[in-house]
């Protein structure tokens, strides 16, 4: 009976013993699972931040060239408004010869406006 109950407290033992080493076994590859998912996930996510970071980049140059190229308008414009009436005047001192009200130097002027040369 003492040899019985020995050995079956060694059998019990000895399961106990390698179901523990399974568990432990299970936790640490659970474990190394977690790591490397979060790994992949911090790798996506600094690959996203990069590509926001390079589209920010994009965007801020693009809104210069525009804000530049506004300014080189607005001013061409003004310039432009400023050269009218001296058009005008020019146009009415050579005797008032317009074609469909545009004389020689505000139809040059006209021109201009449109990115055409003199």
């Amino acid at each position: 009976m003492l040899v019985a109950g020995g050995s079956w407290y060694s059998g019990y033992s000895s399961a106990k013993r390698a179901g523990e080493a399974q568990l432990a076994a299970l936790r640490q590859e659970y474990a190394a699972q977690a790591l490397a998912a979060e790994q992949q996930y911090s790798a996506k996510l600094a690959e996203a931040a990069e590509q926001q970071q390079k589209w920010y980049d994009f965007a801020q140059h693009q809104s210069s060239k525009l804000a530049q190229a506004t300014q080189t308008l607005d001013a061409q414009a003004a310039l432009l408004q400023k050269e009218i009436p001296y058009a005008i005047a020019q146009d009415a001192a050579s005797g008032g010869h317009c074609h469909s009200g545009l004389g020689a130097d505000s139809l040059r002027l006209y021109r201009r406006a449109l990115g055409y040369p003199d």
